[in-house]
């Protein structure tokens, strides 16, 4: 039974219902249906979104196959931790800072962090046990 994987689930759809909704409300705002709008900061805003779009579910599915696998719960605890942070500094970079390059950076550290271990203790679990 997977018991870890969707506690960061839900909070993975938090953070990403939080970013969806700063986006709807900047189309709304700045009357963009579609693209950008030739606007680089509302750009930025999509990209940081985006960029959630495309690292929350691979790493998700890294941790639910470590999960699976049998690896300890206290590997996908941190993997989890580490990708809820992660996600969460990166956001905060795109949606909250004119820069804030040190939150991106440290965000996708933690990003890739989690991912690893997790396919690291997949990996592990399958060939090793």
């Amino acid at each position: 039974m997977i018991t870890v994987t969707p506690i960061y689930l839900a909070l993975a759809v938090v953070l990403y219902s939080i970013m969806t909704f700063i986006i709807i409300a900047n189309r709304n705002k700045r009357r963009i249906s579609i693209g950008d709008g030739a606007q680089q900061d509302f750009s930025r805003l999509i990209r940081g979104h985006a960029n959630f779009a495309e690292f929350a579910p691979i790493t998700l599915l890294a941790i639910v196959i470590a999960e699976l696998s049998g690896a300890p719960a206290t590997v996908l605890h941190i993997c989890g931790i580490a990708l809820i942070i992660g996600r969460s500094l990166h956001a905060y970079c795109f949606l909250c800072t004119p820069s804030g390059l040190k939150y991106r950076v440290s965000g996708m550290v933690l990003t890739l962090l989690s991912l690893w271990m997790s396919t690291g203790a997949a990996v592990w679990m399958i060939f090793v046990h």
